[in-house]
């Protein structure tokens, strides 16, 4: 990284609905901030709970395909267990994947 520092960087938001501005321009008088500042804080927040959403569901996912995972094993095996390794499985499926 240069010691350089850097200033503010242009995103540029065209509207095409005068109304709306007239809207985002009210809002963010009435917090007594700049239109650019009530947009940037605007867009800050979406992105953080979209984030969160995403993280959200990602762990509900895993979660679920872990229970998944479990339910198959128990339907599946009906309590028996593995006396081999599946890493082993995995291993000598590809020893004879790459053999070929």
């Amino acid at each position: 990284m240069s010691g350089k520092k850097t200033g503010p960087v242009r995103l540029n938001i065209y509207i095409h609905d005068a109304g709306i501005r007239r809207h985002i321009k009210a809002a963010a008088a009435k917090k007594d901030v700049s239109i650019s500042e009530y947009c940037f804080q605007a867009i800050t927040q979406k992105l953080m709970k979209e984030e969160e959403m995403d993280h959200e569901r990602k762990t509900t996912s895993l979660k679920d395909a872990v229970e998944k995972a479990y339910q198959f094993q128990r339907k599946a095996f009906k309590g028996k267990v593995f006396t081999v390794s599946s890493a082993d499985l995995i291993q000598e499926s590809r020893k004879d994947r790459n053999a070929l």
